[in-house]
């Protein structure tokens, strides 16, 4: 036997059935529980769903929460460290390059530019903040990392300390520096460039790993940072072998971090081409395809 109303249905044991409606008690319950949804509802259109119009927004609305729930519950995840490893002792540092997407991914190890919006005219390089949405652990490496990348004539980098994101959300324009911990990933640190349809990068996120790096000592921290700030303006490995010799940047693969712990030669003048230089390109009367490159000044 159930008895049902607009608001919600159970079952009635049958001796405490009066009629159809159940009785004067029942009735004030139903009445009750219509209420409180009436109000539950007020609330949530109100509040979590900013007053729709329509069906189109209501969808919209709850569409938003629910993605902003998800992002809530991951960044809580992502911020819990109780699981992480006490050190890097037990790994070879180099092992873990074996797993980065970069590497894994035939085509990922290109040279591409940010959006020229972001590049400044006569020979102005390019201009871009940096969010830091690390924790207070992570300041010291930050700090130097943006140093040694600000020697680049081709870079004029701006801070804005935002709040601590261990989800690490993306912000258009902008690229941003966080920590979390991504567990076993294989991979310390991972860098994410959204490229738009013409090929350029519109926003970059910076990703450091703690499951790795929370407990790892000062240079291993360096050079990570140092090496996907260096991914986020768009530049690729300078070597893919971790057991040669050290190139002296930190955009060469190594096992010994301490001795590429700071941008090379090599990544400077691949800024200056990216943002201090001009390309023209000519077809010749026999169809040939010619390309100039021009250093401005």
């Amino acid at each position: 036997d159930i008895s049902s109303s607009s608001c919600h249905s159970y079952k009635i044991p049958k001796h405490q059935q009066v009629g159809r409606m159940g009785g004067p008690r029942k009735l004030l319950q139903r009445v009750g529980d219509c209420v409180c949804i009436g109000i539950a509802s007020f609330l949530i259109w109100r509040y979590a769903l900013d007053e729709p119009q329509n069906w189109t927004q209501t969808k919209q609305g709850f569409g938003e929460l629910f993605e902003a729930a998800g992002d809530k519950w991951d960044e809580w995840d992502l911020g819990n460290f109780s699981n992480v490893l006490d050190n890097l002792d037990d790994f070879s540092f180099a092992d873990l390059f074996d797993e980065d997407p970069k590497h894994r991914q035939q085509g990922d190890n290109s040279t591409r530019s940010w959006k020229s919006g972001f590049i400044q005219p006569n020979n102005g390089g390019l201009h871009l903040t940096l969010q830091n949405a690390l924790d207070d652990t992570w300041q010291n490496e930050f700090a130097a990392a943006v140093k040694d990348w600000q020697e680049s004539d081709a870079l004029e980098l701006s801070t804005e300390k935002v709040a601590v994101d261990h989800a690490c959300n993306r912000v258009y324009g902008v690229m941003v520096v966080c920590n979390g911990n991504f567990g076993a990933s294989g991979w310390v640190g991972i860098n994410e460039n959204s490229i738009n349809y013409r090929g350029v990068i519109v926003s970059s996120v910076a990703k450091m790993n703690e499951f790795y790096l929370r407990n790892a000592n000062f240079d291993l921290r360096r050079f990570t940072m140092c090496h996907e700030l260096g991914h986020g303006f768009g530049l690729p490995h300078t070597d893919e072998n971790p057991y040669n010799k050290n190139l002296g940047d930190c955009l060469d693969y190594t096992d010994d971090p301490e001795e590429n712990l700071i941008p090379g030669e090599v990544n400077m003048a691949k800024l200056r081409n990216l943002y201090l230089t001009r390309s023209l390109r000519r077809v010749e009367s026999n169809g040939a395809i010619v390309e100039t490159t021009e250093l401005l000044v």
